[in-house]
């Protein structure tokens, strides 16, 4: 590196030298020094640079804000120009290209010199008509002529014939001399290209005339049908097509139309074709009959239009009856989608609609969960688990909703764990628990006036919406069926809600219920029949089609977590997948939302439930216990075993403000379904009422252990 050094200092001295030199017999040239110094040193350079960007962060806005929309109009054109160049333009070559060799050689094959014979007497009928064109150009016979005979019939006067005459001669001399200089031009052009090139040229330009001539002859001579010459094949321009053969808006629309027509459906139009990440999205017009006529083809329009099984949906126009939308998903629309939103405790509202997953539109799926009941339809691996889950996930991170989780044949939301409010899993447990949500739901009404409330339950974080999760209805006992359905039918106005889960939908109470109360409703892979129970008996032939997906099997995924869903807001047949919540992260979040604190069920609802609650097990089965006050109890304790009466009243007040307020009599009837009863409790050198920790936790696991609600 040292020799760069070198030639650098001998670069700058030799510069130097010159520059004093030049400044000696031109001393202008110093002031060029001091101007260069003055600029670098110049403070405006920074302020400068900050107006250029701004300026050009302002053009290139401005730039936008029209470029933006040009693209949105102009983006499909030049989709289909790119698509033509790269799919069609190269084939639409190749076979002008064929044909061409096919007809040279069949032309030399059959013709031979005879065509060569023939060629030439076309160029000599090509001339003959440019001769005759250009002399009758030349002459202007046709312009003048008529026009002086009819002067001279007339009798007019000789001086407006000879006007005439002269006029016609005019203009046959100015045409003359314009057709002879564009041949002098013409013979001095090849003349040049000859002396240029040589002969070659010559032979090329005079090639080229005979070519000019004969295609002259051929024009005014057509030829024949040509025996012996293969016909080309005419392709049958009604013939179907597959569907991955359309690279353009057009093509894709004619591909639809000739698959639908050779299916015996009468079209009106087929409007403009969209391109979509997994296919084409377009819209039929029917000259006649019903989109359920449609609607039954879609199988075979899937093997005419050659797509996987599932990838044509037909979704009838609720506004246009005539009017379908075809959906033709070449590729899975659901790949790459991305796992549900993560939302911190409290981070939410009921009121909101909640973003639960993807349309096949691109677009979210926002669902309203605020006094909505609903129904998740799915057989084994369909994914109606995790549309569970996915929903609790979403409810439990809302500041004004509680969860409750039942599940009499399996593990529920447990992954969930401290989000969730209430967790049963026997039985009795969830016959209790559908009692006393059905218990809220009857005494909320009653409290709307004094409450200074509407028409219906106003949630927020003191008096929170009560939301239940029960899987596998089939397996609830009849009692809980019937609380489930009553609940139903009275829930929405007390914001006490019920989202029940099944992989049939059976034709019992329930049946009737969902198709008459539920405004949501999940339909994972199913049952035909299920779409007629569930959604109505005329669904299926309005593209409602969920009987068509296939559910998980072995370590494919198949169309898991893919479902339609009929709500508020999404009344069309379209696909939907329902976002993933990782087991993992659904412990992390039930953790964090329980280390916060779970949202509480209102003093005056729990009092109002519970003086309605005997009424609701009138059956003669034992006295439910509140859950939540039993627990509170055992957390007031804390590191204690044993606590007067008025400390754990103390304790308890600061646990949750619902117990401010409280006696010892409230305190009492909480703990008597378990069978504890205050007792002297010995404190330092004192004795007191009170309670000990002991019997209360005992009596709690033994009434879990019995299948009892604890």
């Amino acid at each position: 590196m040292a020799w760069l050094v070198l030639v650098g200092v001998g670069v700058r001295h030799r510069v130097s030298r010159a520059y004093v030199s030049w400044v000696t017999y031109w001393p202008a040239l110093a002031y060029l020094g001091i101007a260069g110094r003055a600029l670098a040193r110049w403070q405006g350079w920074r302020w400068l640079a900050t107006a250029a960007r701004r300026t050009a962060r302002l053009v290139w806005t401005g730039a936008r804000r029209v470029l933006v929309p040009l693209w949105r109009w102009a983006g499909p054109w030049c989709r289909d120009a790119g698509a033509w160049l790269v799919h069609i333009a190269p084939r639409l070559a190749a076979r002008l290209a064929w044909r061409g060799v096919r007809v040279a050689v069949w032309w030399l094959a059959v013709r031979g010199m005879p065509g060569v014979v023939r060629l030439s007497g076309l160029a000599v009928v090509g001339a003959g008509w440019l001769l005759a064109r250009i002399g009758r150009y030349v002459l202007a016979y046709r312009d003048y002529g008529p026009l002086v005979r009819e002067l001279e019939v007339e009798g007019a006067r000789a001086h407006r014939v000879k006007q005439a005459r002269d006029a016609w001669r005019r203009t046959a001399y100015r045409r003359l001399t314009l057709v002879t200089l564009l041949c002098g031009g013409l013979a001095l052009g090849v003349s040049a290209v000859v002396s240029r090139h040589g002969a070659a040229a010559g032979w090329a330009a005079a090639l080229t005339g005979w070519a000019v001539l004969a295609g002259i002859g051929r024009a005014r001579r057509p030829r024949s049908d040509r025996p012996g010459m293969p016909a080309m094949p005419e392709p049958d321009p009604t013939e179907p097509f597959p569907i991955a053969d359309a690279h353009t808006r057009a093509q894709a629309a004619d591909c639809v139309s000739r698959a639908v027509t050779a299916e015996g459906i009468e079209l009106r139009a087929v409007e403009s074709a969209q391109r979509r990440a997994w296919g084409w999205e377009t819209a039929v017009v029917l000259r006649k009959g019903t989109p359920a006529g449609l609607v039954a083809k879609v199988a075979e329009l899937e093997t005419t239009l050659d797509l996987p099984s599932g990838g044509v949906l037909a979704a009838p126009d609720r506004a246009r009856r005539a009017r379908v939308v075809l959906r033709l998903a070449e590729r899975d629309p659901f790949a790459g989608i991305a796992l549900a939103p993560d939302h911190p405790p409290a981070s939410l509202s009921l009121r909101d609609p909640q973003t639960v997953g993807v349309r096949m539109t691109g677009e979210p799926l926002r669902l309203s969960l605020l006094g909505v009941h609903g129904v998740v339809i799915g057989g084994p691996g369909s994914g109606k688990s995790q549309t569970l889950r996915t929903l609790a996930d979403a409810v439990s991170a809302c500041v004004d909703a509680v969860v409750w989780d039942l599940d009499p044949a399996g593990n529920g939301l447990e992954v969930l764990g401290g989000a969730v409010a209430r967790s049963e899993r026997d039985a009795r447990g969830v016959e209790d628990a559908l009692a006393e949500a059905l218990a809220m739901a009857e005494a909320r009404p009653k409290l709307l006036s004094g409450l200074g409330m509407g028409d219906a339950w106003d949630v927020s974080a003191e008096r929170p919406a009560v939301i239940v999760f029960c899987d596998e209805y089939p397996r609830l006992s009849d009692r809980a069926k019937s609380l489930a359905v009553d609940l139903i039918r009275v829930g929405r106005k007390a914001r006490v809600t019920v989202i029940l889960a099944s992989s049939e939908a059976t034709s019992d109470t329930l049946g009737a219920a969902v198709a008459e109360f539920t405004a949501l409703k999940v339909m994972h892979a199913c049952r035909h029949a299920d779409v007629r129970l569930t959604l109505g008996a005329n669904m299926v032939a309005e593209g409602w089609r969920p009987d068509r997906l296939n559910p998980a099997t072995g370590e494919s995924p198949e169309d898991a977590g893919v479902c339609y869903v009929h709500a508020a807001g999404a009344r069309d047949p379209i696909l939907n997948k329902i976002s993933l919540v990782p087991s993992g992260r659904a412990k992390v979040n039930g953790s964090h939302r329980a280390a916060r604190g779970l949202p509480r069920i209102d003093v005056a609802t729990r009092d109002a439930a519970r003086a309605l609650t005997p009424a609701a097990v009138a059956d003669g089965s034992a006295e439910p216990v509140d859950q939540a006050g039993v627990a509170d109890v055992l957390a007031a304790f804390g590191a204690d075993d044993r606590l007067w009466t008025d400390t754990l009243l103390s304790r308890l007040a600061d646990v949750d403000g619902r117990y401010r307020g409280w006696t010892a009599e409230d305190l009492a009837g909480v703990l008597a379904p378990l069978g504890v009863r205050s007792a002297q409790v010995k404190i330092g050198q004192r004795n007191r009422n009170g309670y000990r920790r002991d019997p209360i936790q005992g009596a709690w696991e033994g009434r879990r252990s019995r299948g009892e609600q604890p």
